[in-house]
């Protein structure tokens, strides 16, 4: 397909189900045009990875021809000057940006318009909310989240596509809204391995080509309270993924017990510290739900801060005691299959600590459940074992085939 009938073709696709689904906040057709035709200007030997391909942003990231609107009524019309880092390396890749897909409330778990592309009473999860929908739907084959607890991998678990997290820091955020520096994390989604490999590769100048790994990876289970959230539909399709493969348990001793807690209180007294300018100037525009986070904040001591801060490098300094001889950790991305709407965005616990350290993750569809909504399988690696954890994703990808939604 040339770039314009892919542009064609996602239009139709945005016709045709937006007004169900909600997955977009911007959507400015002259100024996809006015890319093309640089697009189409780029000789054929000078053409990047994404050449031509049309890519949906979560609206928290800049765009100079598009509003950044961060899901909040404080920043109604907000034009940025130019784009964030991440979108200017999509661009120099040949990515066509094609509009802004909606997050919740200041990437917290406020509830934005979009509904889940399967069953639209449910939720497609959060705060990546429209970027999941959008690929799910067939709206657009790529998009950019963002993850600060489970924003990437519980959304494309919830939607049944691919949905993947790099190591913390690989892609660059300048230009992104910041919300807690030690867990913000730039995020991808397509509907193969492959596919965000790709993507992910060029917003990070990696070659990731998302091959499949030649043979079983050695594997652990990431257990504790995770595996206690999860419902039995959620815990029985990971066991179908792992049938037939030796499968170890995860090290939760100290000091890897007490994650999620951590990586709750960072969040919290980061993003309120992250929010003081909305706080000071409009804190009557902020829903009660980014109030009582704010109040949150608060009660996070600059004392416990540093405990915490100091308990996160011990845990990350002690992360190949918590693999042992595994390659990959592995759990369900999600507790389950997507709430309905009006129960709100789901729960990160099953992403929270491997944020927290960093980890690269991804999550794949593996199978439906009770309810006829898809659920994931959720992958880790060591920091930095992008492209190995992108292989055995691939693998796994291979031996489940199960489709995306």
């Amino acid at each position: 397909m040339t770039p314009r009938d892919r542009i064609a073709a996602a239009k139709t696709a945005i016709a045709a189900r937006e007004s169900e689904i909600g997955a977009w906040t911007h959507l400015d057709w002259d100024a996809v045009d006015a890319q093309l035709t640089d697009i189409e200007a780029i000789l054929e030997d000078q053409r990047g990875p994404l050449w031509g391909l049309p890519v949906g942003v979560k609206d928290i990231y800049d765009t100079h021809d598009f509003p950044t609107g961060e899901g909040s009524p404080i920043y109604a019309d907000h034009r940025p000057k130019a784009d964030a880092a991440c979108v200017a390396v999509l661009r120099s890749a040949g990515a066509i940006i094609l509009g802004k897909t909606v997050t919740t409330e200041l990437a917290y778990f406020t509830q934005g318009a979009t509904r889940h592309p399967v069953n639209p009473a449910h939720s497609p999860g959060g705060s990546s909310s429209g970027s999941a929908a959008a690929v799910a739907a067939g709206m657009v084959p790529l998009a950019v989240g963002s993850q600060t607890a489970g924003s990437v991998c519980r959304p494309a678990s919830f939607c049944g596509v691919v949905g993947f997290k790099p190591t913390h820091g690989l892609i660059p955020l300048a230009g992104c809204k910041s919300f807690s520096p030690t867990l913000d994390t730039a995020g991808v989604f397509a509907r193969r391995v492959a596919e965000v490999a790709v993507m992910a590769g060029a917003m990070t100048r990696n070659d990731w080509q998302g091959t499949p790994a030649e043979q079983p990876p050695k594997i652990a289970r990431f257990g504790g309270i995770e595996r206690e959230a999860a419902t039995p539909a959620a815990l029985a399709a990971v066991d179908a993924a792992l049938d037939g493969l030796t499968v170890g348990e995860a090290n939760r001793a100290a000091p890897f017990d007490t994650l999620g807690d951590l990586q709750l209180r960072i969040m919290r007294f980061e993003m309120r510290r992250e929010s003081e300018w909305e706080v000071r100037t409009a804190f009557d525009q902020l829903s009660p739900a980014y109030q009582q986070l704010m109040h949150d904040g608060e009660a996070v001591s600059p004392a416990q801060y540093a405990q915490d801060c100091t308990a996160l490098l011990h845990a990350k300094a002690a992360i190949d005691d918590l693999f042992g001889d595994a390659e990959i950790l592995v759990q369900p991305s999600a507790p389950g299959e997507a709430p309905l709407y009006e129960d709100g965005t789901g729960d990160p616990v099953m992403n929270r600590a491997w944020t927290l350290l960093g980890l690269p993750a991804i999550s794949i569809p593996c199978g439906i459940g009770p309810n006829g909504l898809p659920l994931g399988l959720q992958l880790a690696a060591r920091p930095h074992r992008d492209k190995s954890l992108l292989r055995v994703a691939a693998w796994f990808e291979q031996r489940l085939a199960v489709p995306t939604a």
